[in-house]
């Protein structure tokens, strides 16, 4: 089948689970298949649409531009946005394509398919979660800064971070990689190396901090120091006291009636990813081992983020069929890592459904399975280092 079809047939399948998701949710009792965000992005678009602040809708948290493009879903039909994100979700399947076609063109289209067929991408993006939107972003960038093209690559990094804050951490390896080719036995000369700023690189960070005054500058002229509360600060000090994928979640709710405590705990707890996230962008801080380096960077902020949602896990996945060739796993260990990944998810969701349903106290029970899942992702983070086989994109450039 030719790849245009597969992607005629990918937009089938999550149309027809959006108009499932429209039969479903009519009934009121038990668990809806759409996402309670939907709903905040709908109520917010609606705010707009009135010539109102999206921020008057509690709880909504991220960009204006998120609600003006669903303002659709208002005047036109509520689906609307679903299959907005569908779209940006195909989308991403064309980007991993072109970046899987630098360094193995042969097999670009079963990497593309990866995330054509993939279920995690599919059903977030028909609950209605505007992640896809993100990830293509994100994905368009790598692609942009493989092809050398940093002024592009630099406006949409900013743009991606303007959308949700995540990408920020791959700031560093994207500078790094830039003009990157130096080797030296001095430790020394290879941190001066890597971190001189050459005049692509100065040109980088510039085009970006343009960007980013450019692209929020407008958001905070129309809605005030509310735009970045809702849509910056309270995601850098949220410490969600609800149950939830983190390790540090119950830590959370026991601490929740102290403020003086959540601030001093909310410092401790971003020590550990920064140390991380700067030690592996100066390891992988190469261009051909880029893709990479940002699944690394992103698995390893989504483990010891204080806060873990099913989708949050879609950031780093995404990454997956672009360097996933490079990974010197056999299938039978792919099979185990995947079982290892899965397993404390599972035993999670049986204890927050006895919590959410049965009204029974698994608290303690989910702490100990978050606690499983942290193991579990520090050790296939490492694994995955360790069978790292060096991408050589830049020699095909």
């Amino acid at each position: 089948m030719h790849f245009l079809w597969h992607i005629v047939f990918g937009f089938l399948i999550r149309t027809l689970l959006i108009v499932f998701a429209q039969w479903y949710d009519r009934d009121d009792n038990g668990v809806h298949y759409t996402d309670i965000d939907y709903k905040v992005f709908t109520d917010a678009a609606q705010h707009m649409w009135y010539g109102e602040s999206p921020y008057m809708r509690p709880t909504y948290r991220y960009t204006p531009l998120i609600a003006a493009l669903l303002m659709p879903n208002i005047f036109l039909h509520p689906c609307w946005g679903k299959l907005l994100f569908s779209v940006f979700d195909l989308a991403i399947v064309t980007v991993i394509r072109q970046i899987v076609s630098k360094s193995h063109s042969k097999y670009k289209n079963y990497c593309a398919y990866l995330w054509l067929y993939n279920p995690l991408s599919i059903i977030i993006s028909t609950r209605g979660n505007a992640d896809s939107i993100s990830c293509f972003l994100v994905l368009v960038t790598l692609l942009a800064h493989i092809e050398e093209n940093y002024v592009i690559s630099a406006v949409l990094f900013a743009l991606s971070v303007h959308v949700r804050m995540y990408p920020i951490i791959f700031g560093l390896s994207f500078y790094l990689s830039i003009e990157n080719g130096a080797t030296s036995t001095s430790r020394f000369q290879v941190v001066y190396n890597s971190l001189f700023p050459s005049k692509k690189r100065i040109l980088f960070a510039i085009v970006f901090i343009v960007s980013v005054i450019l692209i929020t500058w407008p958001c905070y002229f129309l809605y005030g120091q509310q735009f970045l509360d809702d849509s910056y600060l309270y995601h850098i000090r949220r410490l969600d006291v609800r149950h939830n994928f983190s390790v540090y979640f119950y830590l959370n709710y026991l601490l929740s009636s102290s403020d003086q405590v959540q601030i001093l705990y909310s410092l401790l707890t971003k020590i550990s990813p920064l140390i991380l996230i700067i030690a592996i962008s100066f390891k992988f801080g190469q261009i051909e081992d880029l893709p990479f380096c940002q699944f690394c960077l992103c698995f390893v902020m989504v483990t010891y983020n204080t806060v873990v949602t099913s989708q949050y896990f879609i950031w780093f996945v995404s990454f997956m069929p672009v360097f996933f060739l490079h990974l010197n796993f056999t299938a039978v260990e792919c099979f185990n890592i995947i079982l290892v990944w899965v397993m404390p998810q599972v035993g999670w969701l049986a204890f927050a459904y006895l919590l959410e349903f049965m009204g029974i106290n698994t608290f303690y029970l989910l702490w100990v399975q978050s606690l499983m899942f942290f193991i579990n992702n520090i050790i296939i983070v490492s694994l995955a280092i360790v069978r790292y086989k060096c991408n050589k994109i830049k020699k095909i450039l």
